[in-house]
């Protein structure tokens, strides 16, 4: 029998998220178990998000070519809480072509990945009991990351018949005194599609009119994990151009093919008038939080690195068998517009 004591061990809110566990953890679980039993070619195994194709061929000689740098001082010693600079010039020249504006590296801050930038900038902008919207279906773990920091998610309904594009009345419905931020996720996981300017454009006035009238900012995040990972002609949204309180997390997990490498990175609006400050708090998060940008040479590696992207066409085949299948069923669905079809790519000349 367990002792009395060990049961009061934890934390209630833990000791709940226990009991529920990740549902992707759970499916990964699974497919492994299904996996030994009917062998690998039987299974596809898409729970939890690990590209099935390598990294580019290019990424082997950079990382060596960086770790032989003599001009590279201290390849492996402690990085400013903002991350190297030749990375975050790098992520700042690519999201100056994406986002279409003039972004200076000095309001780029290098994460542990995408969910470290999404950590870090609600630790800094949450207070207890604020609440932040998220359009729903979402990645899963959005809610836990929100209640990490005594935040409240509010989920905002979208329906497979409006495309899964945000619907106006439901959005606004959403909105109270204590809003504090919206994450959107455009290409957005689970459902692939990409948010219509149109769509942008109502949330975007949506949350201005809220800001203005309960007299503080209500913040739009943006999660551009899925960024580069487009069908050809397709448009990624520039959420700069639309709104000032924005904010972008991005990492090169999808693009790249390194997701357990956790490089990441989180892009301020450059027309908030305070984004030094702002920066600097959000790199207080990074250091209290222990989460700390990646590792430095693949920081230091970046500039070369956001050339290239891995050849994430092959996943077209894995498509189109899936949409193949999907008709024979007589199954509706809504095309994804993103993910396991072509690759968008933005490369720096």
């Amino acid at each position: 029998m367990v002792d009395f004591l060990e049961k009061q061990a934890l934390s209630p809110y833990m000791t709940e998220l226990c009991q529920s566990s990740s549902a992707i953890r759970k499916m990964d679980e699974i497919a492994k178990e299904m996996v030994k039993k009917y062998g690998e070619e039987a299974i596809h195994n898409f729970s939890i998000g690990n590209p099935r194709v390598p990294p580019p061929e290019e990424y082997t000689k950079i990382m060596m070519d960086t770790l032989n740098d003599k001009d590279f001082f201290l390849p492996h010693g402690y990085a400013p809480n903002t991350g190297d600079q030749e990375g975050r010039e790098a992520i700042a020249e690519l999201f100056t072509k994406l986002q279409g504006v003039d972004i200076s590296y000095k309001n780029v801050i290098l994460t542990a990945g995408c969910a470290g930038a999404i950590n870090i900038f609600l630790r800094t902008i949450l207070s207890v009991g604020d609440e932040v919207i998220i359009p729903s279906p979402y990645f899963l773990e959005y809610p836990y990351y929100i209640e990490n920091f005594h935040g409240k998610p509010v989920f905002c309904e979208t329906k497979f018949e409006e495309g899964w594009q945000i619907n106006k009345e439901k959005f606004e419905k959403c909105f109270t005194a204590k809003t504090r931020c919206v994450i959107i996720n455009s290409p957005q996981n689970p459902t692939g599609i990409v948010y219509t300017d149109k769509t942008i454009k109502m949330i975007s006035e949506i949350c201005q009119n809220y800001t203005e009238k309960y007299g503080r900012p209500i913040w739009i995040l943006s999660d551009d994990v899925y960024c580069r990972v487009l069908r050809p002609g397709k448009k990624h949204h520039q959420i700069f151009k639309f709104y000032k309180y924005s904010a972008i997390s991005y990492s090169v997990s999808k693009d790249l093919s390194l997701p357990g490498e956790r490089i990441g990175a989180l892009i301020m609006n450059p027309e908030i008038k305070l984004g030094e400050r702002n920066i600097h708090a959000i790199s207080m998060s990074n250091e209290f939080l222990a989460i700390y940008p990646p590792n430095r040479l693949h920081m230091r590696a970046l500039p070369k690195l956001l050339k290239f992207t891995s050849q994430v066409e092959l996943y077209s085949e894995s498509q189109d068998i899936i949409e193949e299948t999907l008709k024979k069923l007589k199954i509706e669905y809504v095309q994804p517009e993103e993910l396991f079809i072509y690759s968008q790519k933005y490369l720096m000349e």
